[in-house]
């Protein structure tokens, strides 16, 4: 639950070509607007100096600057802090320290304020100034306590519009076909900074920064394919999203913050507040905190300033011209590439939904799937004519095995008849290939028992990717922690057996699983689940919890299958984004829960601190008890 005028190629549309098959992507320019419409998206009083700050933050304050202010009142900044650049020594550390002892000294001074409200010192007068004349000695306590520091985004921002140069005008068209306000198109400012490979911590994807849950409702997600990786295919699942929430809310203010924050908080926001201003000044509930309530003037701001460098003369990208075919097999994408003639890389571009197991041949591009080439392939003909070693009657099956007490690598390679190197290979493991009891390691294909596929009216064998004795390349500098990239935790189902002629199991929940997504993995209703384990009406399930589960409509073998790759993509998408740099250790104290310490205190995800922290229950946490905390750097 991160690219517009005249200089771009624009508004998407689809051409016929010989074949019902292939079609063609041209834009044209669109008009642009100064503003926001404020009747669908005013600005209300009680908001203008947030959108303000936030104009600030995009358009003048630098990448290099962190601006410490106050979380309920933005415009009371009370100091910036210059940064040191990325390429410096320990820069991110020496950052955070700086920035803590400022926040630190403007505290002790609204404390010692709070107890003698006359400022001495030129410091104090001019923090004194930033509040009301007769603000109280509590209102100077609340202020310490709400310190915040925000990094400008000035060149990030100017980055993101430049990038939309290549999505805007198809953006448009997408949100105007499905009536809603143009400037919408505006919003991935705000999510991504109109970057495609956008990956958060807690596992939003792509441009529009959709969840797996959220997206699982309008998109294909899996391991193979991540359409919320493909900007102008998620660009229509964020309209029918946010058509979804002015339907069920009423207005765009409520609407977008509904994006942010989930339809169903805003619901209950609305119930007990009623306006988006009431809301706006008093609702605190659940996890309606800084940036769901920010999130609203954060796209007003976004809409201004990306408007204003929009018309002043930036050079923008332009998008790409592409011809579509629809696959009439599965593919594999190295053979596809050496047929026509170009690289992986530019495949991948042209079809960003694609994930990185397709080129890795790990899988295969599926069938039926509608791919995108260069337009300069505008040839009806070409995959007619191509050879049928490109192509495979089946997916790549998923086979994974875990970690038991006593295995080494090379016993495990030894018994599914694979290489060593192949082995290492796929599971990212290091030179010496260390493996840990209890990671579930991917086991490579075998070469053996290909199908044939008919293509184009002759039959061939399709040969698997060649093999290859040599190691991962070794010359290259290594991070100083090693980076595991294989799933921890029990994926298989245990205590099999059959009831009432179906076929019974058990398996122990792991962190992002759902009763949702479980019920979809097996193919039955979230609610039998539910009935099958004695849980509350939309009740869910936690990590740690066990649960009985019926195969009814899907194989076991299938379900392990599904449940590793769902586990395997998290992972190696967050790896594709972020770096384990180091670690520091955190005391349990009384009160602390699992959830609430990696969300708000340790800022990773559950399965992450997890894998670090092997012993680690995530239902009770022992009091004095120490946690490994991994230390992550953006890659």
């Amino acid at each position: 639950m991160t690219p517009v005028p005249s200089k771009s190629s624009g508004l998407l549309f689809i051409t016929a070509l010989i074949l019902a098959l292939w079609s063609v992507q041209l834009f044209g320019p669109a008009p642009l607007f100064a503003r926001a419409d404020p009747h669908k998206f005013p600005e209300y009083n009680i908001i203008s100096k947030n959108v303000t700050f936030w104009e600030k933050v995009y358009s003048s304050y630098s990448v290099n600057t962190s601006i410490i202010h106050d979380q309920h009142h933005l415009d009371r900044i009370y100091a910036t802090v210059t940064l040191l650049e990325d390429g410096f020594p320990n820069a991110r550390k020496r950052n955070s320290q700086k920035i803590k002892q400022v926040k630190n000294h403007i505290r002790t001074i609204l404390l010692k304020l709070a107890q003698n409200p006359r400022p001495v010192t030129r410091e104090e007068k001019r923090i004194t100034a930033l509040f009301h004349q007769s603000a109280s000695a509590s209102a100077y306590r609340r202020a310490a306590d709400n310190i915040r520091a925000q990094t400008g985004l000035k060149e990030r921002f100017r980055e993101g519009v430049v990038r939309s140069g290549a999505y805007m005008n198809a953006l448009r068209k997408i949100f105007r076909g499905h009536g809603l306000p143009e400037d919408l198109a505006y919003l991935p400012h705000v999510e991504s900074s109109f970057n495609p490979k956008a990956f958060s911590k807690f596992g939003a994807a792509g441009m529009w920064q959709f969840t797996h849950t959220t997206g699982k409702e309008f998109l294909t997600i899996n391991y193979i394919i991540d359409e919320r990786r493909d900007p102008i295919i998620s660009a229509r699942a964020a309209a029918k999203f946010l058509k979804r929430n002015y339907e069920l809310l009423g207005s765009w203010p409520l609407a977008l913050t509904a994006y942010n924050y989930g339809p169903a908080g805003m619901k209950r926001a609305v119930k007990q507040e009623g306006s988006y201003e009431s809301i706006f000044k008093n609702y605190n509930k659940g996890h309606f905190k800084f940036a769901s309530r920010n999130f609203y003037s954060e796209f007003l701001a976004a809409v201004k300033a990306a408007k204003k460098l929009e018309t002043s003369g930036l050079e923008l990208e332009r998008s790409l011209r592409a011809v579509t075919v629809r696959l009439p097999a599965y593919a594999r994408a190295d053979k596809l590439c050496e047929y026509l003639g170009i690289s992986t890389r530019e495949l991948s571009k042209y079809n960003p939904a694609l994930r990185d197991p397709v080129f890795k041949g790990t899988k295969y591009i599926p069938k039926n799937y509608v791919l995108k080439l260069p337009y300069r392939f505008n040839n009806s003909r070409i995959l007619s004519a191509a050879p049928p070693s490109i192509f495979s009657s089946q997916q790549k099956r998923s086979k994974f095995y875990r970690v038991r007490p006593g295995d080494s690598a090379g016993a495990i390679a030894m018994a599914h008849r694979v290489s060593l190197q192949d082995l290492i290979r796929a599971n990212n493991l290091n030179s010496k290939a260390m493996i840990k009891v209890g990671q579930n390691l991917r086991i490579p294909t075998s070469t053996h028992g290909t199908p044939n596929v008919r293509v184009a009216g002759r039959t061939s064998p399709v040969p698997e990717l060649k093999k290859t004795s040599k190691l991962p390349p070794t010359g290259r500098i290594q991070p100083a922690v090693q980076q595991d990239v294989t799933v921890a935790g029990n994926l298989k189902v245990a205590n099999l057996n059959k009831k009432s002629n179906l076929l019974v199991g058990t398996i122990e929940v792991q962190p992002d699983e759902s009763i949702r997504l479980l019920a979809d993995w097996l193919k039955v209703t979230p609610n039998s689940i539910r009935i099958n384990n004695s849980l509350p009406k939309n009740g869910d399930i936690y990590p740690g919890q066990k649960i009985t589960l019926d195969f009814i409509n899907t194989k076991i073998s299938s379900f392990e299958e599904t449940r590793f790759d769902f586990h395997q993509e998290l992972q190696e998408d967050f790896f594709n984004s972020y770096q384990v740099v180091g670690f520091t250790s955190y005391r349990v104290k009384n009160g602390d829960t699992i959830w609430e310490l990696c969300r708000k205190d340790f800022d990773v995800p559950l399965w992450l601190l997890k894998k670090y922290n092997e012993k680690l229950d995530y239902t009770h946490l022992e009091l004095a008890s120490n946690i490994q905390v991994p230390i992550l750097k953006e890659i």
